[in-house]
């Protein structure tokens, strides 16, 4: 499964794909507390979950869908 974090930076909007959901949330979570507008993750099925609002939310999705995988 692969996970992707999205951010604006002042030089442009950024990703960077992980492979664990908690990576990507940890990650999500510094853009975020840099300062960095519009951090969001996107999970392989599309759904999208905002930073720093809906990391427990992530993290919670992560445990059962990287267990499958």
């Amino acid at each position: 499964m692969r996970y992707t974090v999205h951010w604006t930076a002042p030089s442009g909007p950024s990703s960077e794909p992980h492979t664990l959901g908690l990576r990507a949330a940890e990650r999500a979570m510094t853009f975020a507390s840099m300062g960095a507008a519009g951090v969001y993750v996107e999970t392989p099925d599309g759904q999208v979950f905002q930073a720093p609002a809906q990391m427990a939310a992530l993290v919670e999705y992560a445990q059962s869908a990287d267990a499958r995988t």
